[in-house]
């Protein structure tokens, strides 16, 4: 029994190690996916290595945002989606998942879809610009200016914030 436990321990050891193997090698890939697309502009390589990635470890969510913002950029906006909603199944508070499944739906003329998307992600990340201000242009197509307006004034303070500045009081959002 001794000798079977120990034996038992170390295969558990052993598989441990193989896991965290597989998770090296794969964010690997997805940094070879990254440098695919930003450096030389190939979506199909970067798809190749995201896909690798995401085979030797399915639960990598930014795998998965990268390929979907990936595919999102080419056109191919269903299995972009499909990708941000396994990211975001995977972890249900995966701010770049929503945000980017938000502006994709935005596109796709899904507002209400895109409403709860973004206020999902102002409530995870306040301090975001971009998602306001998304959150904003959903707003509005959905007929809601005063709201949109909200939110385009909360972007545009948070920009300035962050850049030093104080923002302008007559806006055109307020």
């Amino acid at each position: 029994i001794n000798k079977l436990t120990a034996e038992n321990t170390h295969l558990k050891d052993r598989m441990v190690q193989q896991k965290k193997n597989l998770q090296k090698y794969a964010r690997e890939y997805y940094r070879m996916g990254n440098e695919a697309i930003t450096h030389a502009h190939d979506v199909r390589a970067a798809i190749a290595n995201y896909d690798k990635a995401l085979e030797l470890y399915p639960e990598m969510t930014d795998a998965w945002v990268r390929k979907g913002v990936t595919l999102f950029n080419n056109g191919d906006f269903e299995e972009a989606e499909s990708c941000f909603n396994t990211a975001i199944r995977i972890n249900p508070v995966e701010f770049k998942a929503i945000y980017n499944r938000g502006k994709l739906r935005l596109k796709t003329n899904d507002i209400d879809g895109a409403i709860a998307d973004f206020d999902k992600a102002t409530t995870l990340k306040p301090d975001h610009a971009g998602a306001h201000e998304q959150f904003g242009d959903a707003l509005l197509r959905s007929g809601r200016e005063d709201l949109a307006g909200v939110q385009w004034r909360l972007a545009e303070v948070l920009r300035a914030k962050k850049s030093g500045k104080v923002p302008p009081r007559n806006s055109h959002t307020d």
